[in-house]
């Protein structure tokens, strides 16, 4: 079984089976990478807090610590992590849904589409900005 691995942070580990090793609020399933998008969109310590009230502003802070002492990582996991980079790592297609939900599929599934959701389809490579 393999055990988390601490860092440098108090609060922030890494174990290869909760969230495929990457770093994450010790307890939690919450990545850095999800806690320095939210910082990065403009979210502050206070606003991650309202949207995740079982951590602290200690864990919080670590996190964007972590964050900013592993920038490279940090950025790299969070463009890994882009819909339009799971689209391509998986060759999966994201289909509109017409009730403003949004799906993804395997090309299996794509060949058992109608023509009309077809025609609502986008590869990796033709996925609207609005998607980035």
């Amino acid at each position: 079984m393999p055990t988390e691995l601490k860092t440098e942070h108090p609060y922030i580990i890494k174990n290869p089976e909760i969230c495929g090793g990457s770093p994450v609020i010790s307890g939690t399933r919450i990545t850095v990478r999800l806690i320095a998008s939210m910082v990065k969109s403009g979210s502050s310590a206070e606003d991650i807090l309202l949207g995740y009230p079982h951590l602290t502003f200690a864990q919080i802070h670590d996190a964007i610590s972590y964050y900013f002492d592993h920038k490279t990582e940090i950025e790299q996991e969070i463009q890994e992590n882009t819909i339009r980079a799971i689209m391509k790592r998986a060759n999966m297609r994201l289909v509109v849904g017409e009730s403003g939900i949004d799906r993804l599929v395997t090309e299996e599934e794509l060949e058992k589409l109608s023509d009309e959701e077809k025609e609502k389809t986008y590869a990796w490579d033709t996925l609207p900005e609005k998607y980035d």
